[in-house]
């Protein structure tokens, strides 16, 4: 079962990457018991989910499995069972966040981030032969250096799914990123695991073609749960949240929060004279008041 709920944490709104949410104590819904899984039973898959539906945290939990911070599980499925938290070298690749205008954009942010992670690794990138010569001699340079790697591809299909309106550039887009990609089959000696995210898998398209290799598991029953949260889970982690929506503060209770941080703001009850001494009081402006509340427990 999930480990006990604490009713003190807060939501992670916006948050995902998974050392922030474990260090700030925000709740985590447990997925580890999944990971695991994937973990012990395959080396290469791919998952298709829609956006914001957590495959970037997905990624970045499996990014501190395989970089071994066993302390930040305590309390999680994964840490009940007996993995070893062997590290292992990671090449992490987030795709939305590159810049793919045209082809040549692409490349050249392939490279800036290819080279950002052989720096990481005290390695010279090699981009004589061209991008897929550069990832493939990456791969196999971190693996003769550090062992066995880790590669973590989140939105793989972003660059093609943001220019589906211009056809020509979509297929060139296309194109390239399936020569990029096919490195990842050609280059599995050297790989301990692969993951790879999107909203869409174009089968038909020519990028799977060459990505055969890799464990679909989109629509695999042990996995539907990997992303988004079950009806179970919802009661389990969310029922204080959920209760606090069905049952919202009556107005006297409204009001009594109000001239609470009134009270704390300094602000002058309607007695003392609003409209008489507002003006000599620093008070927050309407944005900074609103901001304030906002991040209110």
């Amino acid at each position: 079962m999930a480990p006990p709920r604490n009713t003190t944490q807060r939501l992670p709104i916006g948050k995902q990457t998974f050392a922030d949410i474990r260090h700030d104590n925000m709740l985590y819904v447990d997925k580890t018991a999944y990971l695991h899984r994937l973990i012990t039973r395959g080396s290469a898959y791919f998952l298709s989910r829609p956006r914001r539906f957590g495959k970037s945290l997905t990624l970045s939990t499996l990014e501190a499995i395989f970089s071994g911070k066993r302390e930040l599980f305590d309390g999680l499925a994964i840490a009940e069972t007996d993995y070893s938290w062997e590290t292992f070298p990671i090449i992490y690749l987030d795709m939305s966040k590159l810049d793919f205008a045209s082809v040549d954009t692409l490349k050249q942010a392939l490279i800036l981030n290819l080279e950002k992670i052989a720096t990481s690794y005290a390695l010279q990138l090699d981009v004589r032969g061209g991008i897929q010569f550069a990832f493939a001699t990456l791969i196999e340079n971190i693996f003769t250096k550090h062992g066995k790697v880790v590669v973590l591809i989140d939105e793989y299909d972003k660059p093609i799914s943001e220019h589906l309106t211009d056809i020509p550039l979509a297929i060139a887009l296309r194109d390239l990123l399936s020569d990029f990609y096919s490195i990842l089959k050609s280059s599995d000696k050297y790989l301990r695991f692969v993951f790879l995210t999107g909203v869409s898998k174009f089968a038909k398209a020519g990028i799977f073609s060459k990505l055969n290799h890799l464990d679909d598991i989109t629509m695999v029953p042990d996995y539907t749960a990997l992303c988004g949260y079950t009806q179970e889970e919802l009661g389990y982690y969310f029922r204080d949240h959920i209760e606090g929506l069905a049952h919202p503060p009556t107005p006297s209770q409204e009001g009594d929060l109000f001239f609470e941080r009134a009270s704390a703001l300094s602000i002058p009850s309607e007695e003392q004279g609003i409209g008489e001494t507002a003006t000599n009081l620093s008070i927050p402006s309407q944005k900074g008041v609103q901001g304030t509340t906002a991040g209110s427990p």
